[in-house]
């Protein structure tokens, strides 16, 4: 009986040390006021005219689902497609584009087609649904315009 209320001590005097060696470590921090000389905010105004029409080229993809998880694309721009190789165009700025990440893969086009583009601009989006059993066909349009600063 000893022997096990013995070990027990000497099990619960391990524990403690190592809570207490452990919570001893010390963090400096040094907080000062500093001053910013960056804009939070920066605004450029641009009208039409400072514009210029590039090129617009319509996108597509082809995407079937199964059981809501599995998606599997079929067809991008009309070509057939390897999952090997990812070309996806990462959008910054506004993030609000009605580009879900399938169509950005197909986005990748227009960006090897008009590589001077500052922006791209999508006029319309066109979304087709096949419902099936246990999963669904989505095909994807959209009409992209590509402008450049004449600045």
């Amino acid at each position: 009986m000893k022997i096990n209320q013995s070990k027990y001590l000497l099990f619960l005097l391990i524990i403690i040390s190592i809570a207490f060696t452990s919570c001893t470590s010390s963090r400096t921090m040094k907080i000062s006021r500093t001053a910013s000389f960056y804009p939070d905010l920066v605004r450029m105004d641009i009208s039409t005219s400072d514009l210029e029409f590039i090129g617009e080229k319509e996108i597509s993809i082809s995407i079937s689902r199964y059981f809501g998880v599995i998606r599997i694309f079929e067809a991008i721009n009309d070509k057939e497609v390897t999952n090997r190789m990812v070309n996806q165009v990462i959008l910054l700025g506004d993030q609000n584009l009605p580009l879900g990440p399938a169509l950005r893969r197909a986005l990748y086009d227009v960006y090897i087609e008009f590589p001077d583009a500052d922006f791209m601009i999508p006029s319309y989006v066109i979304e087709e649904r096949e419902n099936l059993f246990l999963g669904r066909k989505v095909m994807q349009k959209a009409l992209i315009k590509a402008y450049k600063l004449k600045i």
